[in-house]
């Protein structure tokens, strides 16, 4: 019953993109055969959150550079819990691909987002209630590589660290709508840069749409992302360029919502991580 709701909803998600056809037959198949690799699935999308995967498996591949074993990845932001299911079902498969182990954190309240403070909030299309966590004991059940993080996010942060001694963060999604709730968890990054690999991975859910949604620079997260950067010397956030023009990928929407946080003063920041050491002199 479970893959064939899953089948209904890729057919769906078929039906309704502007994909050419051939590629639309591909989705189709890959769906129901499940047989392309999934680096593949990655550059075309045609696994359910890709976004969450391509920047898990860069994640780990840094690690697996670095020498680091393990890795962590957060959601800020679990709502109904599909999300954090989707990011272990990529965390599986990443870890297939590199070897890297992955531990998961979801921080939410539980109960939905909490009222807007002000206009930077974007209240016109966020307020308080939405997104409530329906059944957290029926998550938890479902839930086998993550931990769940209640409470406001403010406090969550500033202990997590501590309390969880996490392995190196190298993934993080922040999906949490609301400037000040976004701040907040920038946060995490005021915590010692052992607690991280050198580049980490950001993708901000709320940073691209129609007019209607009007992101902007001065509100929402894209503001939260400024203000990060304003107040951080030596740890600055900044969009990937031309992503969606490498890897044979095909161009998605998500291709500009994923930035690096990089961390200037890490230890390993400057280590060399790069397999291209010399260009050959053409031939005739």
């Amino acid at each position: 019953m479970a893959r064939r709701l899953q089948m209904a909803r890729r057919l769906r998600g078929l039906l309704s993109s502007p994909l050419p056809l051939r590629l639309h037959a591909l989705y189709f198949l890959d769906a129901w055969l499940d047989f392309l690799p999934y680096r593949s699935k990655l550059n075309h999308a045609l696994i359910e959150r890709a976004y969450y995967g391509y920047s898990l498996l860069h994640a780990a591949e840094l690690a697996r550079k670095l020498q680091d074993p393990r890795i962590s990845a957060i959601e800020f932001g679990v709502a109904a819990g599909n999300g954090l299911l989707s990011l272990e079902d990529h965390a599986r498969r990443v870890t297939d691909e590199t070897g890297v182990a992955i531990s998961i954190f979801g921080f939410d309240t539980g109960t939905g987002m909490p009222p807007p403070r002000d206009y930077r909030d974007i209240p016109y299309l966020w307020q308080a209630g939405y997104f409530v966590m329906d059944d957290p004991t029926k998550l938890r059940a479902k839930l086998k590589l993550s931990k769940l993080v209640f409470g406001k996010v403010e406090d969550t942060v500033e202990r997590f660290c501590r309390e969880e001694n996490p392995p190196p963060i190298g993934f993080i999604a922040f999906d949490l709508d609301y400037y000040s709730s976004t701040l907040a968890a920038l946060s995490i990054f005021d915590q010692k840069t052992s607690y991280f690999l050198p580049r980490v991975v950001c993708y901000f859910d709320d940073t691209v749409g129609d007019i209607d949604w009007g992101y902007n620079r001065f509100t929402g997260e894209l503001l939260a992302i400024e203000e990060f950067n304003s107040t951080h010397e030596h740890i600055k956030l900044d969009q990937v360029r031309g992503l969606r023009f490498f890897g044979h990928k095909l161009p998605r929407a998500w291709h500009e919502q994923i930035y690096v946080a990089h961390l200037f003063q890490h230890p390993k920041y400057c280590r060399p991580i790069s397999e291209l050491t010399q260009l050959p002199l053409a031939t005739d």
